[in-house]
């Protein structure tokens, strides 16, 4: 039952504080999406380059065991 009014006055101070906050939270917002966009999309890049070089990879194996 605490864990439970803990939650609910952290949901209602927290909203408190993004009415009264509601321009600064915008700027962090501005700020934080940039910097997400760019980490995600170095991820995802260096992802499909592993998946390309494993493929590669796996194309060449094929072909010396076949002897081509």
């Amino acid at each position: 039952m605490p864990t439970i009014i803990a939650g609910l006055l952290a949901v209602a101070f927290g909203l408190w504080g993004l009415t009264v906050w509601w321009w600064s939270v915008m700027e962090l917002l501005r700020g934080v999406v940039p910097i997400v966009l760019i980490v995600v999309g170095l991820l995802t890049l260096a992802a499909g380059l592993t998946k390309v070089r494993a493929n590669k990879d796996e194309d060449a194996t094929d072909e010396e065991l076949l002897g081509e």
